[in-house]
């Protein structure tokens, strides 16, 4: 049987924090930068203050918004096949996005990102088995106009795979171009197939910002799923306290969720979260402490409770360097954030409290992933894989290594074969070059660099290139 599910709410701490998300939508409402938005609730009959861009939401509102969600929805790739389904109990992992630096892999400093660091870092996402669909790692620096600089990332994400997108912005105008970009190069109906994903964050605590209301309107003029993904910082925008910040998290999230269904009943929505909590010695936010890694269990208890597929961040790590506090901080948060049953999981390849990226650590993080879904997956137990008859006739001195049994299941799921870890005698480790995870990494990312197999085609790629030199016209 699989593995449980990793829960830390009782289900009377769920309604209580439910409860008084109802409370705080009810009477505290959230601020809405945006006239149209606050336009179009007031004539829903929310209670709307103009002056202060207050709404305040009803219980009755909330829940009639809310029974509209679809509890899944079918994800596909560039080429127009279905990729998987987002809410079917299995947890989907996406390379990272939105860093800011790279790690070069020459040199080992952190620099600032190129075009190629994207192009790379979307050809090795289409080789590794466990990544199932790609954020936009970073917005390259070096690129003629920066304003269009996460375009120039997106294009070089969707020429380089052919897995699904995910991306995120807080521009109306951006956002619109990225959509174009995606339907352009995909090869199937774009109105009814969810090929990439849009991110959107409120600013914590409790706040819309106008760009970010016009992306949503813009997005659900066409079938692109929308992650709303709050990102409060326990003391600082949001209550110190776990149960504060899931609190907040919840009302901001929830907010958004209706909106988008008060405007297109049944629209592909996802509950998300990517909060931080605060080291008081120094005010560093962090992504990698173990108490964000148990807010991720409860994130995917309060999705599960009303039936929205959910998103959290992970592997996360606040550390600057491939070491083994890396290592730890990003297995906690994997883990927990699979075991606990969260539908989809971005951040593979991101370090530095998701400040810097990596061609290595995508690899390394990739095998963190395959690790924590195979404990996930569990152990698969009934007549055939108990083999009993197999036991009782091999006997007390005989071996197992040339029955059909055995060799029938050499290359079953049933055990995880790494990309990178290092197995075996000490003696093979040094005639091989005593080399460790990193040092493979490295060697992986040449061979997956020699990759084509996933290169848009001239017409498309063209077409890409139109909407970025016409973005600013």
């Amino acid at each position: 049987m699989q593995l449980s599910k990793m829960e830390v709410l009782s289900d009377a701490e769920i309604k209580q924090i439910h409860e008084t998300t109802l409370d705080i939508l009810e009477n505290c409402g959230v601020k809405i930068d945006n006239s149209k938005m606050l336009s179009f609730l007031r004539e829903k009959g929310l209670f709307v203050d103009s002056n202060k861009q207050i709404v305040r939401f009803s219980r009755t509102c909330i829940e009639d918004a809310l029974s509209h969600i679809p509890s899944q929805f079918e994800v596909y790739d560039r080429e127009g096949e279905l990729a998987f389904i987002l809410g079917d109990g299995q947890s989907k992992i996406a390379a990272g996005h939105n860093a800011v630096f790279w790690l070069d892999s020459d040199t080992g400093q952190t620099r600032t990102s190129t075009i190629a660091d994207v192009e790379l870092f979307a050809r090795i996402c289409n080789e590794l088995k466990c990544i199932d669909m790609v954020g936009i790692p970073v917005m390259p620096q070096d690129v003629p106009d920066p304003k269009a600089s996460l375009l120039y990332g997106v294009r070089a994400v969707v020429e380089n795979t052919r897995k699904p997108i995910y991306f995120s912005t807080d521009n109306g105008k951006v956002n619109r171009a990225v959509i174009n970009m995606l339907e352009s190069a995909f090869g199937g109906d774009f109105k009814t197939c969810a090929y990439g994903i849009t991110q959107l964050s409120p600013t914590s605590p409790l706040c819309w910002e106008g760009g970010v209301i016009d992306a949503i309107i813009d997005t659900l003029e066409t079938a692109v799923p929308i992650a709303i993904l709050p990102e409060p910082n326990a003391g600082v925008s949001s209550p110190y306290t776990l149960a504060g910040l899931l609190t907040v998290n919840n009302a901001e999230c929830i907010s958004g969720l209706v909106m988008i269904q008060l405007l297109k009943p049944g629209a592909k929505v996802m509950y998300a979260n990517s909060w931080t909590t605060t080291d008081m010695r120094t005010g560093a936010a962090l992504v990698g402490s173990i108490e964000t890694s148990i807010c991720r269990i409860a994130g995917a208890q309060l999705a599960k409770f009303y039936g929205v597929p959910s998103h959290t961040t992970a592997p996360n790590s606040d550390n600057h360097a491939h070491d083994e506090q890396n290592a730890w901080e990003k297995t906690f948060s994997t883990f927990a954030a699979v075991a606990a049953g969260n539908d989809l999981i971005v951040n593979c390849g991101m370090l530095a409290t998701g400040m810097t990226c990596s061609h290595e650590q995508l690899i390394m993080d990739e095998e963190i992933s395959a690790m924590a879904k195979r404990i996930s997956a569990g152990i698969n137990v009934n007549k055939e894989t108990i083999a009993c008859e197999l036991i009782k006739q091999i006997g007390h001195e005989a071996n197992y290594l040339t029955s059909e049994h055995t060799l029938s299941r050499l290359r079953s799921n049933e055990y995880l074969i790494p990309r990178v870890s290092i197995r075996g005698p000490r003696a093979s480790w040094e005639a091989e070059g005593k080399k460790d995870t990193y040092m493979l990494a490295k060697e992986k990312i040449k061979e997956y660099s020699k990759s084509d197999s996933s290169v848009l085609e001239l017409e498309r790629a063209a077409r890409l290139a139109e909407i970025i030199s016409g973005f600013n016209e």
